[in-house]
């Protein structure tokens, strides 16, 4: 079963209404914002991080917002972050950088989130595929991928 298709279950379990966009491949969330033709803070960006403790952790917060290291390595409990290897977050987590969906029952890594993300209507995020994006009440996302705030 595919990272997507794990999504969809989800979401259906959970009975989330979502929305797919298909769209050329994007690598970053200024190209998915353009693509989409939304506002990037409306795009979630989950990043994969390695803790000075050799645990991987996931970030998800809005598209536009660059990680305070300090303040996020705190907030998980570490003296230090840095990005997981590529390898590292495909084998973890079963899909490239970039396109790291935030849901962290797809894997046992603690997700952390940034409460802005909360505050939107509606947020847009890959779910495992660069050429895809689906669209949720950030309500809905906050209370499926059981993030720490």
């Amino acid at each position: 079963m595919t990272v997507e298709e794990k999504i969809i279950g989800i979401l259906k379990d959970n009975k989330i209404a979502y929305e797919v966009f298909e769209h050329e491949p994007v690598f970053t969330n200024p190209t998915m914002a353009a693509a989409l033709n939304v506002s990037e803070s409306e795009t979630v960006k989950s990043l994969v991080v390695m803790t000075k403790e050799k645990e991987m952790v996931v970030l998800v917060m809005p598209g536009d917002k660059k990680v305070e290291w300090k303040k996020a390595a705190a907030n998980i409990g570490t003296k230090k972050i840095s990005f997981a290897k590529p390898e590292q977050v495909l084998e973890k987590v079963g899909c490239e950088v970039g396109c790291v969906p935030p849901f962290g029952q797809l894997t046992d890594l603690p997700i952390f989130m940034d409460p802005d993300l909360a505050r939107k209507d509606f947020v847009y995020f890959n779910p495992g595929v660069h050429d895809k994006s689906y669209k949720i009440k950030a309500w809905d996302l906050k209370k499926v991928c059981h993030p720490k705030i």
